[in-house]
């Protein structure tokens, strides 16, 4: 019960905040911030260590400088996640610029679906407003969270532009249902997000070794879907802009173990640009690879 009236407390709460004009939304930030990285110090270690391990030929005060920044936007993903909540058609035109939609489209015209990997960088979350330009069915696949009413909470939000979302244990059988009826998709793929201990893929990504989801390779490779990477720019505070590029266009003439390792090159070669974007928080390398599982190299 207790549990029950805090989630409806802070659901409530949560859409107050999503009413605030962007002004307001951004000195919130601001303060948070000031919270977060100087009062709370939230997973400052964590973020330090990870950054250190990813570019071991920054110096120290090069990382102190990345992860500033980083706290920086995170606080500001954090606002725009929940302003999401309230925001219109009319907000994301002037705030998620979309580039080169016609080069999913085309497929579309073909009647072929397609797998678009994605990463946490940048607002990943406002390009659940892409059913604006895309022409097939948008599908964002996600992990449920813990607790069901913020689940439905966040979800109702990021479908209100159209997307569709599915769950990560759903995914599969969406996409059978799509192929049966004919129906191209646009089905967005993050793979680099921490699986359960279980996956046994295992590969080198920001110089460490890391466990992967198979999905971003064995779903594409399974349907032949063409592969695209989206990236997210950030253009100014508040402002971002996404467009996509063509990795693999038949998956079936490469190996998962290609797909992946072309996947991964792409996430390194973007984050390496503008390494603040990226969700360093996520405490992406708890695991360690067990001896009998092998490193794909």
């Amino acid at each position: 019960m207790q549990l029950k009236i805090s989630t409806d407390i802070g659901i409530l709460f949560l859409r107050l905040i999503s009413k605030l004009p962007f002004v307001f939304i951004y000195f919130l930030s601001d303060v948070f911030y000031f919270i977060v990285y100087y009062l709370i110090k939230y997973r400052k270690n964590v973020v330090l260590q990870n950054l250190k391990n990813s570019f071991p030929e920054k110096s120290h005060r090069e990382i102190i400088i990345i992860r500033k920044k980083y706290f920086k936007h995170f606080c500001d993903l954090i606002f725009e996640s929940i302003k999401m909540l309230d925001m219109k058609k009319s907000d994301y035109e002037k705030r998620m610029l979309i580039k080169n939609s016609k080069s999913i489209n085309h497929y579309f015209e073909k009647g072929k679906s397609v797998a678009v990997l994605t990463m946490h960088y940048n607002n990943w979350e406002w390009t659940s407003c892409l059913p604006r330009e895309i022409k097939h069915r948008v599908i964002g696949v996600y992990k449920p969270l813990h607790n069901k009413k913020f689940d439905v909470l966040i979800n109702s939000s990021r479908k209100k532009q159209g997307a569709e979302m599915v769950s990560n244990s759903n995914v599969l059988r969406r996409i059978i249902r799509a192929e049966q009826k004919k129906e191209p998709v646009f089905v967005g793929l993050g793979g680099d997000q921490t699986p359960p201990f279980f996956h046994s893929l295992w590969y080198t990504f920001l110089n460490q070794e890391t466990m992967f989801y198979p999905g971003p390779a064995s779903i594409p490779k399974r349907f032949n879907h063409p592969v695209f990477f989206q990236i997210v720019e950030k253009i100014s505070r508040g402002k971002y802009a996404t467009r996509f590029e063509l990795l693999v266009e038949n998956p079936q003439d490469f190996s998962e173990k290609e797909i992946m390792k072309i996947y991964i090159q792409k996430m390194e070669e973007i984050i390496s640009e503008n390494p603040e974007f990226y969700l360093w928080s996520h405490n992406r390398w708890k695991h360690k690879r067990p001896e009998n599982v092998p490193l794909q190299n």
